[in-house]
C-alpha cells in the first residue's frame, strides 16, 4: 500500500515537471516563504478547537504576498478518522495580476475529513477538504464592493516517519512528504485545474503538546479566471502547540 502511494507522489511529481517544460516560456516563476503557528486545544476526548495563523512572503522575504487566520473544531469520530469544519479570512496580494500593492480579501467556509492509515512506525494522513470561497470583487487592482463565490476541493496525502523512535513522541526527529491537489469551481471559475503541492521535509516533536516541521513545498498552478501559469519554491517553517484542557483524574 505504502509503495503504491509513493508511486503515485513520484508519478504526480513526474507528471508536474514534464508539463513545466513543455510550457517554461509562459510560467511565472518566483520564491516564497512560509511562516505559520498551529494551536489546538482538546476540549475532550472526542472534540478539540483549531487555530491557524499564517504569514507568507513572495520574492523570498522582500514582499508580503499572503496573511491568513483560521479557526475551527474538530471532531473524532473514531481513532483514525476525524472531521474539521470552520472559517478563515486571508488577504492576498495581487502582484500575480499586475498589482503589487493591492491586498484581495476573502472570506472562506471549509470542511476536513482525515483518515490516518499505519504501516508499522510510517503514519499515512489521508485528507479531504471543501472550501466555500467569497474572494472581494476586483476591478483593474481596486477592491468593488461584493464578493464573488467559487468553491474548492482537494485531497492530500500527507506521509511522516519516525527515525529514533518507534512513533513520534518526545524529542523524536521526523520525516515528512506529502502532495495535495486543489481543484476549484464555480460561475466565474474557467480553469478547474487550481494546483498542486508537492513537499518534503524533517520535523522535531520537543514535548508532548510541541513541536516544529522546515519543509520544502513546490507548487504549481494557475488563476482560476486568467491565463497565468504559475511555478513557486515555497520554504516553510511550522510551529505546532497543542493544550489539553480535559479534566485529569486526582
Amino acid at each position: 500500500m505504502l509503495k503504491n502511494q509513493l508511486l503515485i507522489i513520484a508519478l504526480i511529481f513526474i507528471s508536474i515537471t514534464t508539463s513545466e517544460a513543455q510550457q517554461s516560456k509562459n510560467i511565472y516563476h518566483d520564491n516564497f516563504v512560509w511562516t505559520q503557528y498551529i494551536w489546538r486545544g482538546q476540549v475532550s476526548d472526542k472534540v478539540s478547537i483549531h487555530t491557524d495563523l499564517g504569514y507568507r512572503t513572495h520574492d523570498y522575504y522582500k514582499s508580503k504576498a499572503q496573511y491568513f487566520i483560521r479557526l475551527g473544531a474538530i471532531y473524532q469520530i473514531s481513532p483514525k478518522v476525524n472531521i474539521q469544519f470552520g472559517y478563515a479570512y486571508f488577504s492576498t496580494n495581487q502582484f500575480l495580476s499586475g498589482y503589487e500593492e493591492v491586498m484581495r480579501p476573502e472570506q472562506r467556509f471549509y470542511q476536513r475529513l482525515t483518515v490516518v492509515q499505519q504501516a508499522g512506525r510510517v503514519e499515512i494522513r489521508n485528507r479531504y477538504r471543501l472550501e466555500e470561497r467569497f474572494n472581494a470583487n476586483i476591478s483593474k487592482g481596486v477592491i468593488q464592493e461584493g464578493y464573488t463565490e467559487s468553491f474548492r476541493v482537494g485531497y492530500q496525502i500527507y506521509i511522516s516517519v519516525p527515525f529514533n523512535n518507534e512513533k513520534i513522541k518526545e524529542n523524536t526527529i521526523f520525516g515528512v512528504l506529502s502532495d495535495e491537489l486543489f481543484v476549484s469551481f464555480g460561475k466565474k471559475v474557467y480553469n478547474n485545474f487550481d494546483q498542486n503541492r508537492l513537499a518534503a521535509g524533517i520535523g522535531y516533536q520537543f514535548t508532548k503538546n510541541f513541536g516544529t516541521t522546515v519543509f520544502y513545498q513546490y507548487i504549481y498552478g494557475q488563476q482560476p479566471t486568467g491565463t497565468q501559469i504559475y511555478s513557486y519554491n515555497a520554504y516553510c517553517l511550522s510551529l505546532i502547540q497543542t493544550v489539553d484542557f480535559r479534566k485529569k483524574d486526582k
